[in-house]
């Protein structure tokens, strides 16, 4: 029951965020009373963190296998932008909001470790593996922004959207100007 009540409760808080998700509603999906949650689970917010917790390692772990492929460097990046968009279908943006304004705290803290360790860091290491990045840039800004540009299609419409992500990375690597 332990990893089925985490599947629904991924699923509700990426689509709607975790304000919005109650464990009556995790509860009520699964065909399950609120005590049967709680005897798995302390509350809400550490449901939330062993959800977070099993995504980053998922991530971390195919983001890793992308990175170190013997694809080109504009294609790893493709590759692994289109990852988090395939596995990905929520936004972001609400993501960080919820682990900046509505956790403890503490909780706050443990996730972003997670998020640095898990998200950021395989972008980190391709980009500073990569020999074609011009000396100049600063890794940890030019992966931030990237991060940026990835959440902007990760819950647009279904139409064009890998499209659009892939056209959006590529004004990223090589600009507008001639």
């Amino acid at each position: 029951m332990y990893e089925e009540i985490l599947d629904v409760a991924e699923e509700l808080f990426m689509k709607q965020g975790y304000n919005d998700t109650s464990t009556r509603q995790i509860a009520s999906i699964l065909g399950i009373t609120q005590p049967n949650i709680y005897y798995h689970f302390k509350n809400k917010e550490t449901i939330y963190y062993q959800v977070m917790q099993r995504l980053a390692k998922e991530v971390r772990k195919n983001l890793f296998e992308i990175g170190t492929s013997e694809d080109r460097f504009e294609e790893k990046i493709m590759a692994m932008a289109f990852y988090l968009q395939a596995r990905h279908p929520f936004s972001l943006f609400m993501m960080m909001h919820d682990i900046q304004h509505v956790l403890r705290p503490e909780t706050s803290k443990k996730l972003f470790v997670l998020w640095e360790r898990s998200y950021k860091q395989p972008f980190i290491d391709l980009f500073q593996q990569e020999s074609t990045v011009r000396s100049t840039v600063d890794t940890d800004f030019a992966v931030r922004q990237l991060f940026i540009l990835i959440s902007a299609y990760l819950d647009s419409p279904i139409e064009n959207r890998k499209e659009n992500l892939q056209a959006s990375i590529q004004l990223f690597f090589y600009g507008i100007l001639k």
